[in-house]
């Protein structure tokens, strides 16, 4: 089915009842909900709705796993089925998707952008373990997919696509098929869609909290400076960041790429720096198919979550911090 491009509604406000003395506590998770299905947006989701290029439909959810699964289901993916998954998708992707009563399918992704490539992912389909119900393309660590090719894709294999583009805020400004995002706070996510029918269809607890919107702009700031900083402070060290991070887009998490496939143990030697690290970890109990560019991608990176309250002297020891773990 072709998206439906998502207009303002002009319903008129609802008649609210006077309110009286005894009357039980009002439910707002339910009253949010009754007036997004009727295309009421909070101011969130308004500022939200946006960012991005066209019009769509944006809301704002607590949870990230439950929100994928909530996704799935409004898609229609019925349970049983299998979700092709990037193989590096993060564990808390893979959580959603098993809420969903889905069977997740790693498959391999693309060495540059370690993304799905959909040429590659159109051959391995008729391999998949069971009957396919969707797919959930990854987002690299904040980098955004192409998102009008996946919503070609869509339309091309009848399967429905949730992007998960958890740490691509900076980035996000098209929606032709559903995305998820976190917000910048790092609490909540909200998706988003040129299409109103699946994300008014999501039921989910709405996000109340700290969002960070407003004060992205100065943050990203910050984060961009600090990104340069590292850039020179790394340039003879054998690590490369991902192309573009710090320049055209930003996140607050770093992929750094590794001289040699040793991941985990500089990962491992960075915490006990006080650094915090991480890098990818295989659920083995998750079907996967080959999936040799993920597995190298993986064990030759580290991830770090970048403060960008840090000082000249903060990066000086995070640096040295890196060079003798990579030593």
């Amino acid at each position: 089915m072709l998206p439906k491009p998502f207009a303002a509604s002009t319903l008129s406000m609802p008649v609210l009842e006077p309110a009286s003395v005894g009357l039980e506590p009002v439910d707002f998770d339910a009253v949010a909900k009754a007036l997004g299905a009727r295309g009421y947006a909070s101011d969130l989701e308004q500022r939200l709705a946006g960012r991005f290029a066209r019009p769509v439909r944006a809301r704002a959810f607590t949870d990230r796993a439950t929100t994928v699964a909530a996704a799935l289901k409004a898609l229609g993916a019925r349970p049983g089925g299998v979700c092709v998954v990037s193989a590096l998708a993060d564990l808390e992707t893979l959580a959603g998707v098993a809420a969903a009563g889905l069977k997740a399918w790693l498959v391999d992704v693309d060495p540059f952008s370690a993304m799905f490539d959909t040429r590659h992912l159109r051959e391995r389909l008729p391999h998949a373990p069971g009957p396919l119900e969707a797919i959930v393309p990854a987002a690299a660590h904040g980098r955004a997919p192409d998102m009008r090719a996946w919503a070609a894709f869509r339309d091309e294999t009848g399967l429905p696509v949730l992007v998960d583009a958890f740490g691509a805020f900076d980035v996000m400004i098209e929606a032709p098929v559903p995305v998820l995002i976190g917000l910048p706070s790092g609490e909540g996510v909200f998706v988003a869609c040129e299409d109103a029918t699946p994300v008014n269809a999501i039921e989910g607890r709405p996000f109340v909290g700290d969002d960070g919107v407003a004060a992205w702009a100065r943050l990203r700031h910050r984060l961009c400076a600090t990104a340069q900083q590292l850039r020179v402070l790394l340039l003879d060290s054998g690590v490369s960041f991902q192309p573009g991070w710090g320049m055209s887009w930003i996140s607050p998490t770093c992929a750094l790429t590794l001289p040699g496939d040793d991941a985990g143990t500089v990962a491992w030697k960075l915490r006990q720096a006080g650094v915090p690290a991480s890098c990818a970890v295989r659920d083995l109990t998750v079907k996967a198919d080959d999936t040799p560019t993920a597995d190298h991608i993986a064990a030759s990176t580290v991830v770090i979550e970048l403060d960008p309250g840090l000082d000249i002297e903060g990066l000086d020891r995070l640096c040295d911090a890196l060079r003798e773990a990579l030593a």
